[in-house]
Order: C-alpha cells, then structure tokens, then sequence
C-alpha cells in the first residue's frame, strides 16, 4: 500500500471514527458498539512490563506506520494483538 492509499484509508476510516473511543463488535451480541477512552484489556501474553493476565487501561489507540493498532497504556505502545478487549470497564484496576 503507497503512503497515498494509507492516507486515504486514514481518512476514510475517521469519518466514522472518533478520536476518543472506538468502535467494537460485542463477542455475545454480535452488534457494534462505541467504548469510550480508557476502556479496559486483559493482556493475553507478556509484552514489556505487562504480564499476562493483567488488567489495563487503554487511554488511546493509535496506527503504526503499517495501519496495525496500537494501545496507548501508561504512556507505552503496545500491539492491540497482545490484549483482549474488556466490554465492561473494571474497578480495582493496577493501570
């Protein structure tokens, strides 16, 4: 994909997108639905300094020059494949 075809992905791609949520489709219901920043994740494998099995808040997402999705955690990028979306915020949280 030139750099061109990416910034038109982009663009296209914020037409429905808001920068302070994202959009997700629910795992029971099959329907599509909007999480507002920060949303919760459950890390699915070590990655840096966070252990599998962890309970983070993403505080927002971002592309990576190839168009991958990227978690903003405590300042950090992470690769969203390293996490599992939480549909439901949780309290008692270390991030």
């Amino acid at each position: 994909m030139t750099d061109n075809e990416k910034r038109k992905y982009i663009e296209e791609v914020f037409k429905y997108c808001k920068t302070d949520s994202i959009l997700v489709i629910s795992k029971k219901t099959g329907q599509l639905h909007r999480l507002d920043f920060p949303f919760a994740v459950l890390v699915i494998q070590d990655i840096g300094e966070l252990h599998k099995g962890l309970i983070c808040y993403v505080n927002a997402v971002k592309l990576d020059l190839s168009l991958i999705d990227v978690y903003i955690i405590r300042n950090k990028a992470y690769y969203f494949f390293n996490f599992r979306v939480l549909e439901r915020k949780i309290r008692n949280s270390s991030y």
